[in-house]
């Protein structure tokens, strides 16, 4: 079934949603793949086909996330290669197209030679997307990430001019390099003085109206987010110039525009910011959602045809990538040969795993698909294009082969099998705060530094520290309300982890000490019981209640379902009973609920003590056990404090307090993030990231006062 605009867009955000869900369970697999491998299955299990046009995908997608790439690509970096990144983008991609489509022809005779410049030029350039969809779980050498990125924002210009005039010379037999040559020169130089002419204009509109008194954050960030696909327009549809070199142009030249609103409007920038990385996520994720989706389309055609064997056709493809791969790798080897015989200085001698590296980094993607579709069915004279099918058939399988096989192989070449940097934590660390983390003295400073999770475990911490020590008897509900938020923030840090045995045995352990925990309940209800301090109706209900909670710790599907059921339950009687017992002018009615759900924090402390004392400091899991015990203790205290104090605060007062004690919290993760700078824990960017979070926070807080 074709869908139309409005239903394709938020099928395209759900598939994205659920693949960005999958993608951390299957952290082996990239992103990208995921989100190729959802669409490939909408498109086939429902029928989905989304009409894909050359010109509204490359406005819609290619320009803004040519322009974030350039905004966010180093300059100096961009200097620093800029001869590589123009050699790879400009004459590897003329070299790519000429020698790959000679060698197309020469192996694939149904395809005439002009067809096979047009293949071989479509699939010259790399796509950014898809580079950084696959650079994102290796640590490839900084320099070949840095020159891919860099040539993945110009390359589509030549690619793109070499395929328009191929398939202009197998449709009319005619070719010229002056007009193709000029052609290139007009369609770089004046796109990008236009980059350059309209960002400028933009940024000063945006001056003129801060200076007019207009500070309006949605208004400025419309209008920084409207930027590249103006600029987009106007280069290509109004200019017939290269839209791609103009908002790359545009992104790079925005790097150096001193910010506006650094100091009295700080708050656009960060609207700004934030704003750019949902559309980004969005945009990235839609991008391969829409290549899994168009593929069944693209490729069945040639599939269903009798007249070539699908053996053959998968052959082809391999081949044709193989060929474009040896080129590149070819290619880039020569090019660090000459690159070091020129250095006047001891360099050491290229080696070819670094342009191995460069070729398989070198992926196709969505640009690739989009532009290949975008062919015409039939020929000039009104005939049938009977190439097409095979033509697109044989992008489709090369994009496809080099992003498993980069998939496959970039991990291996790189040693790098994380897909985040967030993940190398350190396995069960003590979560006692430390005054000073002990290092060796004459540590280097790589051996100095500490993770990230590291380091926001240190400040949850020291949050925790500057609560605890709060003598504030008045205000225990608070502090217990922030006490268990922080615990469960340093909790969730301690599953952020990618190693999946380290993980499994986490949960067991944090399984087992909750079935001691709810063991204990069962005491304490029985004591509240037995002491005739509730009803037999009431005394029932709470152990069926409990008897929920209990299955829900064994794990599998169906105590899961119980456990939702349990939860959804809770919340329900919980509602119910404050409706019919409480009314916001008096103290909460002394219930028998409220007596057992006391009575069973109270037996699930004494149980959790019990449990603790028993261990022996000698286990090699003494630490981590010793966490998860407290954590569950904490939890059952501020039940506790809820259950006995909930009534001696209004809302306002208790917003006020909760504000009070969670801005002393945040100033000394503050202090942490300091001290782990200035003592060399952590980088610069790392720190500004971590001081981000905590303004956010802080925010957040400030806001929901208003």
């Amino acid at each position: 079934m074709s869908v139309h605009v409005l239903e394709a867009s938020i099928l395209l955000i759900i598939l994205i949603v659920l693949s960005n869900i999958l993608s951390h369970y299957l952290v082996a697999i990239p992103t990208a793949l995921i989100e190729i491998s959802v669409g490939l299955v909408v498109a086939l299990v429902f029928k989905v086909q989304i009409d894909l046009e050359s010109d509204w995908f490359m406005l819609l997608f290619v320009a803004p996330l040519l322009f974030n790439d350039g905004k966010r690509f180093p300059k100096n970096e961009l200097w620093e290669l800029r001869a590589p990144i123009f050699a790879n983008a400009i004459l590897l991609v003329l070299l790519t197209t000429i020698l790959g489509g000679f060698f197309i022809h020469l192996v694939i005779s149904e395809i005439p030679f002009s067809l096979a410049l047009a293949l071989a030029a479509v699939l010259s350039p790399t796509d950014p997307v898809a580079v950084h969809g696959i650079a994102e779980r290796v640590k490839l050498p900084k320099k070949i990430l840095s020159l891919i990125s860099g040539e993945s924002l110009i390359n589509d210009a030549s690619g793109l001019i070499a395929f328009k005039y191929a398939m202009a010379a197998f449709f009319t037999s005619q070719f010229s390099l002056k007009n193709a040559a000029l052609d290139f020169l007009y369609m770089s130089f004046v796109g990008a003085i236009i980059g350059f002419v309209l960002i400028n204009v933009f940024h000063y509109i945006r001056i003129f109206l801060v200076q007019q008194g207009i500070k309006d954050v949605i208004l400025h960030t419309t209008i920084r987010i409207l930027a590249p696909f103006v600029i987009f327009i106007v280069a290509d549809e109004i200019a017939h110039a290269s839209g791609v070199i103009a908002v790359v142009t545009a992104g790079v030249l925005s790097i150096n525009q001193a910010p506006i609103f650094r100091g009295e409007f700080s708050e656009a920038r960060m609207v700004t910011h934030k704003m750019w990385d949902m559309i980004i996520y969005i945009l990235n994720g839609a991008v391969f959602v829409i290549l899994g989706i168009e593929l069944p389309l693209a490729m069945s055609e040639t599939l269903v045809n009798p007249t070539i064997k699908n053996g053959r056709l998968i052959l082809y493809t391999l081949i044709i990538w193989f060929i474009l791969l040896i080129i590149r790798v070819l290619w880039s080897y020569s090019y660090l040969w000459m690159t070091y015989l020129r250095a006047k200085h001891n360099t050491p001698k290229p080696r070819f795993i670094t342009a191995l590296l460069t070729g398989l980094t070198g992926v196709r993607g969505a640009i690739t698909m989009a532009t290949i579709m975008s062919v015409s069915y039939s020929m000039p004279d009104g005939l049938p294009f009977v190439q097409r099918p095979l033509i697109v058939f044989l992008a489709c399988g090369v994009i496809l082969i080099s992003l498993l096989v980069a998939t496959v192989s970039l991990p291996i070449l790189t040693k790098q099998r994380k897909r985040l940097l967030l993940t190398g934590d350190d396995q069960y660390e003590n979560t006692d705060m430390p005054d000073k983390i002990d290092l060796p003295m004459n540590a280097t400073q790589d051996e100095k530094s500490i993770t990230e999770i590291r380091a926001r475990k240190l400040m949850i911490q020291s949050a925790i520290k500057v609560l605890q020590t709060s003598k504030d008897e008045a205000e225990k509900v608070v502090l217990s309300d922030l006490l268990h938020e922080f615990n469960i923030r340093l909790r969730h840090l301690y599953k952020e982890n990618d190693h999946n045995t380290e993980n499994e045995k986490y949960h067991q352990l944090e399984k087992e000490i909750q079935l001691i925990a709810n063991e204990g309940e069962f005491t304490g209800i029985n004591l509240a019981i037995e002491n005739n301090q509730v009803s037999e109706k009431t005394a029932k209900y709470y152990l069926n209640f409990w008897e929920f909670k209990r299955q829900a710790l064994t794990g599998g599907l169906r105590p899961n379902l119980k456990k939702a059921k349990f939860s959804i339950q809770r919340q329900l009687n919980h509602f119910l009973f404050k409706m019919r017992f409480v009314n916001s002018d008096s103290k909460i009615a002394d219930s028998s609920l409220f007596i057992l759900r006391e009575a069973s924090a109270v037996g699930a402390i004494d149980a959790l003590k019990n449990y603790k004392k028993q261990l022996s400091s000698e286990s090699k899991l003494y630490k981590v056990k010793l966490n998860i015990i407290n954590q569950s203790l904490s939890d059952y205290r501020n039940q506790l404090e809820r259950i006995r104090h909930i009534s001696t605060h209004s809302r306002k007062e208790y917003e006020l307090q909760l504000q009070k004690f969670y801005l002393k919290a945040l100033d000394a993760e503050r202090t942490t993030i300091q001290e782990l700078f200035e003592e060399g824990k952590i980088s610069l960017s790392l720190a500004n990231r971590l001081r981000q979070s905590v303004n956010y926070s802080e925010i957040s807080l400030l806001q929901n006062d208003e």
